[in-house]
């Protein structure tokens, strides 16, 4: 599950003669001057470094925090583990030790985020590295979030951990530009690859199609089977018959007990409104079928349904010219862990 990240060296000194006289005098300074650092503002000593920067114990705690469900989740479908039992995080399960692996986890991911945004100042984007810097930065976009007739996205304001996942995204997307111009940047012939190694659903340019859908409603499939096993075999049995709707939905009344409904619906994947959750479903439950063939029974909400292709056209598949933007897309997202995991590399 984890790779190590750090080897944490104690290391003891010792220091006898005029090493330690000189040590006793700088105390001294420290404590006559009021500006001793063990005496004022002590911080914490750092839980690792990365670069330059000396992640303090409360930049960790917030992956940690973040992390933990993730983590019981591991034990909980890895070794049968309830995290809520008392002791869980200080018990070993076959090695493994619930607050080691969070630990390492969340070095690992902070270890990630962090390298991410070195490498995005080193591409001239503006990105906090330090907690110190993104606690400034969350202070000034929540202060500006709140400032009357502000016209702003998602919430009022942001805590911490939410500040950092969604500045976080930013760089991504920001440093995943600057790649595709620089290290980055396919040729024609990596893109080709790409295009004929790639499933063919990803340039399906779409269809239109209208599709006959029985539907029996307020009850999921496998929920009183026995009615409703006759009523789909009757539908199935008519439409393969070529009987007309009607005369199938009255079989289906003298048959059985259970109301089926039918409607037909059209759909055109070119033009499907973004927000059509019901038509884009059943475009996905349609896509693969020939005019003529049937779904099956699915569920469809707390209901279930048949649904059978009338009529189809099919848009085909889009040329490599007209896909391009898509590979490239295809290409950074194959490409840019394995680079952030070389950068990566070079920090440990």
């Amino acid at each position: 599950m984890r790779r190590n990240v750090f080897g944490l060296i104690h290391r003891k000194f010792s220091c006898t003669g005029i090493g330690a006289v000189i040590l006793v005098i700088l105390v001294l300074v420290g404590i006559g001057t009021g500006a001793g650092f063990w005496l004022h503002g002590k911080k914490d000593k750092p839980v690792m470094r990365i670069g330059t920067y000396a992640v303090p114990q409360e930049h960790l705690a917030l992956y940690e925090t973040d992390l933990r469900a993730k983590v019981s989740s591991y034990f909980y479908n890895t070794y049968h583990q309830d995290p809520n039992e008392e002791g869980f995080w200080e018990k070993t399960f076959h090695g493994e030790s619930p607050s080691a692996v969070l630990r390492e986890e969340a070095m690992n991911a902070l270890l990630q985020d962090t390298v991410e945004r070195m490498e995005a100042v080193n591409y001239g984007i503006a990105a906090d590295i330090t907690l110190d810097e993104i606690k400034k930065s969350l202070e000034i976009e929540n202060k500006r979030r709140a400032e009357p007739g502000q016209i702003t996205y998602g919430p009022e304001t942001y805590g911490l951990m939410e500040y950092i996942s969604r500045t976080q995204m930013e760089v991504r997307d920001a440093l995943k530009e600057k790649l595709l111009e620089t290290e980055l940047k396919p040729t024609k012939e990596q893109l080709r690859q790409v295009y004929d190694n790639t499933d063919p659903s990803y340039f399906d340019r779409g269809c239109k199609a209208r599709v006959g859908i029985y539907m029996y409603y307020g009850m999921k499939v496998g929920e009183f089977p026995e009615e409703l096993a006759l009523a789909w075999k009757l539908v199935k049995e008519e439409v393969e018959k070529g009987t007309e709707p009607e005369a199938i939905l009255e079989a289906v009344r003298a048959g059985c007990s259970a109301s089926i409904e039918y409607e037909e619906v059209e759909y055109d994947t070119s033009q499907m409104p973004r927000d059509n959750e019901r038509l884009a479903w059943l475009a996905d439950q349609t896509r693969e079928l020939s005019p003529g063939q049937c779904s099956g029974v699915v569920d469809y909400g707390t209901s279930q349904g048949m649904f059978w292709v009338l009529d189809k056209t099919d848009y085909g598949k889009a040329g490599f010219e007209e896909s391009e933007p898509l590979l490239i897309n295809l290409w950074i997202n194959e490409n840019y862990p394995k680079y952030l995991n070389q950068r990566m590399d070079a920090y440990r």
